[in-house]
């Protein structure tokens, strides 16, 4: 058996614990939160670590920590919100004892779980929904969410802990 942590990291982020048992992945949890523009950072931050903080002590333990690679946003301030928020992330699995152990590309998660690599957001969550066996109508809480999940699932077929369907 294998515990996924994976994390969709944003100042809105979302995260995901897949367990997978004979090439048979399960959802354990899936969440996500929204920050509030109109607060100070170090508030939105504070919310963040609380966030993960949550996520982790209520679910561990884990093999892997997964998350989205991330170089640069679309302007200095969302690459700001992502780092701040990627820091707090760090922080609260350090308390825990874990760090993240692997990244895998926005454009490899949307192609093995949305079937190419430019899938827009529901394409991918439709692809969690196969890969999971959820039925049609299953809602994630945000497209954070179903992301954080996707990115578990996709990192997983990489390494080969689930094959590809035939």
């Amino acid at each position: 058996m294998t515990r996924i942590l994976a994390f969709d990291i944003s100042a809105s982020p979302g995260v995901a614990v897949i367990e997978i048992k004979k090439n048979m992945p399960r959802l354990l949890y899936a969440d996500s939160i929204k920050t509030d523009n109109k607060v100070v950072d170090s508030q939105r931050f504070a919310y963040v670590e609380a966030f993960a903080i949550k996520a982790i002590h209520e679910h561990r333990p884990f093999d892997h920590v997964i998350r989205e690679h991330f170089i640069k946003g679309s302007s200095k301030r969302s690459t700001q919100l992502v780092f701040g928020s990627w820091a707090m992330i760090d922080s609260a699995l350090g308390r825990y004892g874990y760090s993240v152990n692997a990244e895998i590309t926005p454009s490899s998660v949307k192609k093995i779980v949305g079937g190419n690599g430019g899938a827009e957001k529901d394409e991918v969550a439709d692809g969690v929904r196969r890969i999971l066996k959820l039925p049609d109508d299953y809602s994630f809480k945000s497209n954070d969410a179903s992301d954080a999940a996707a990115i578990a699932l996709a990192w997983a077929f990489q390494e080969g802990l689930i094959k590809q369907e035939d």
